[in-house]
């Protein structure tokens, strides 16, 4: 098989992740106005559930399949029956799911005023493991993966406009979300084919993959148990409107990691396929450059948000979610943790067979999380789930880097870190005085954060920042290539 252009898939992921960026940017805008905080509130106390059974339906697979396939892509036998184990195992865990889904809503008396949510929300288990996202992963599809988000953010992004006019529209809202879920996934199911022959004449051996399978299981488990937690046991606890300002909170810092976490999804499979080759070199240089490239986006990420808090939730969400700019400013620091955190799954813990690691730091983070959202959130209300969100992410970081200390070290790297650090505070201070110089929320966003990422920039280049000189670099070899085909 051709191996992609690894500078070609990262600008694919960049280019998904700014579309991720952008979509939410357009949507959640309207739906808080018009659904209200109630509303958002609705969604997202049945969209945190709802990821538990998802999460029953997928066990675990997607990092498991996407490691091992990119290992054996270049044998069409043996990953044709690799896929047809685990997509048959995958049907069991969602015939599981399904059947537990509905055990809830039978049970569950708080779930009963949400059964036609839970409904429409559910189809996000079908769709969620028979997808084989991890299919396109190993074998590096980023531009398929991209091209197809986007293609179903655009229908969700008029089905919004059309259905979600009154508060009492939630419902189409969630169908939205659905939508934007479930369909890249049907769609691959058809691409599929292009790779893999899931009727090919082979036997299904599950159980052998039962046992490495169950590990990433236990990791991500543990993962969305206590990054839903807060969210759920706000809605047990305090109400929809509370849960509303929490979303509206975290909903900005999320956007902004995910663009930075989807950037760095892309060197996973590339960092297996290298060490199963024997490309030790190889690994380790893209794996600094890699750690670099987080610290240099997340850092000025998390500070600019800060800095911004107030003027970017009020014009993203509206006025009525200002008693949630605190909340906001304390999950600021997420986003570097969240990507620093991700770079060492993705890049060091993954492809190294280190998983357990990640077990270990998650079933920590589980009950740390809700004895700390149990204790803060009779005190402090929404802005308690927030601090302890702030504090488990850290120590979930913390174990892993801990663990991880040989592998990312680098005195190299921590002279980029310090470059990057500089350059933060200086834009940080542009930042203060520019928005400081008018009262117009708007005003402070259109010239603060161009500028202060124009003066980051620049900051970077002059400081000679290894990521600012390759992108430099890529620039320019875009322009000559232009100009010598002109």
């Amino acid at each position: 098989m051709a191996v992609q252009s690894l500078k070609k898939n990262a600008v694919f992921n960049f280019i998904k992740a700014l579309a991720n960026f952008a979509f939410p940017l357009i949507t959640f805008p309207y739906a808080s106005r018009v659904l209200m905080p109630d509303g958002i509130g609705k969604i997202n106390f049945v969209n945190s559930i709802i990821e538990y059974f998802v999460l029953i339906a997928e066990l675990g697979v997607g990092s498991y399949a996407a490691r091992e396939a990119a290992k054996i892509r270049d044998d069409k036998a043996r990953l044709n029956a690799f896929s047809r184990d685990i997509f048959c195992l995958n049907l069991i865990s969602t015939a599981a799911a399904f059947l537990l889904l509905i055990a809830a809503m039978l049970f569950v008396p708080k779930f009963s005023a949400y059964r036609p949510l839970f409904v429409i929300c559910s189809a996000k288990i079908l769709f969620s493991s028979t997808g084989m996202n991890w299919l396109f992963t190993a074998f590096e599809e980023f531009k398929y993966i991209t091209v197809r988000s986007i293609l179903f953010q655009c229908v969700c992004l008029a089905f919004l406009f059309v259905f979600v006019r009154k508060p009492d529209d939630y419902l189409y809202y969630g169908a939205m979300g659905v939508i934007s879920y479930i369909g890249p996934n049907i769609l691959n199911i058809f691409y599929s084919r292009k790779f893999i022959n899931l009727f090919s004449q082979s036997r299904i051996h599950i159980r052998k993959h039962i046992k490495p399978v169950m590990v990433f299981f236990g990791t991500d488990c543990a993962t969305k148990l206590h990054t839903a937690i807060d969210a759920v046991i706000l809605g047990f606890m305090m109400s929809d409107t509370a849960v509303g300002y929490y979303s509206a909170a975290s909903k900005i810092n999320r956007i902004i990691y995910l663009v930075i976490a989807t950037t760095l999804s892309t060197f996973m499979p590339r960092g297996s396929y290298y060490l199963e080759n024997g490309r030790h070199g190889e690994y380790r240089k893209m794996a600094h450059k890699c750690e670099s490239l987080t610290v240099f986006f997340a850092l000025p990420a998390s500070a600019g948000l800060f800095l911004l808090a107030e003027p970017l939730l009020v014009l993203f969400c509206g006025e009525q979610y200002l008693p949630a700019v605190s909340t906001m400013k304390v999950l600021c620091p997420i986003i570097f943790v969240l990507a620093f955190g991700t770079f060492l799954n993705q890049v060091v813990i993954v492809p190294q067979r280190k998983e357990k690691i990640g077990l270990i730091s998650q079933i920590v983070a589980v009950f740390l999380n809700i004895s700390l959202n149990l204790l803060f959130i009779p005190i402090w209300g929404v802005f308690g789930a927030a601090l302890a969100t702030l504090i488990v992410e850290s120590v979930i970081t913390l174990i892993k880097a801990i663990y991880c200390f040989r592998s990312i070290a680098s005195a190299a790297v921590a002279r980029e870190a310090a470059k990057a650090a500089f350059g933060t505070l200086v834009m940080g201070a542009a930042v203060v005085f520019i928005a400081g110089r008018t009262e117009q929320l708007w005003l402070q966003i259109l010239t603060a954060v161009p500028c202060g990422i124009i003066l980051y920039g620049i900051m970077m280049l002059v400081l000679r920042h290894e990521t600012a000189l390759a992108a430099l670099s890529a620039v320019k070899a875009r322009l000559a290539r232009k100009h010598s085909d002109g």
